[in-house]
């Protein structure tokens, strides 16, 4: 197996190349929903394979489970309870709770 990049420009570069696909999936949902499923596919196998973490705006926009693109309306459901924010993909079924932040008392 080939040796992987330490580089920190190569990171760089895929870490690009993330942001392209999910704003290409975002672009092509409509149209093709599932070509928005394959670039969810590859930048997540971009990231597995560079080591690096996808970013907090990107990791909320696919399901971890079937790696689905998520739009909300169309292939996901989004309710607001007291605390936190239940994401539901509706293509499996499985559910992500995102924590609500409270106002501060001062």
């Amino acid at each position: 197996m080939k040796e992987r990049s330490r580089n920190p420009a190569t990171k760089k570069i895929a870490r690009d190349r993330i942001a392209v696909l999910f704003t290409q999936a975002r672009v092509a949902f409509f149209t093709h929903p599932e070509r928005s499923n394959r670039y969810v596919e590859l930048a997540r196998r971009i990231a597995m394979r560079q080591r690096i973490r996808i970013d907090r705006e990107f990791r909320r926009q696919f399901c971890r489970h079937c790696s689905s693109f998520l739009m909300p309306g169309s292939t996901s459901r989004v309710r607001v309870h007291s605390g936190h924010v239940v994401v539901t993909c509706l293509c499996c079924g499985k559910r992500r709770r995102y924590p609500v932040g409270r106002p501060s008392s001062t």
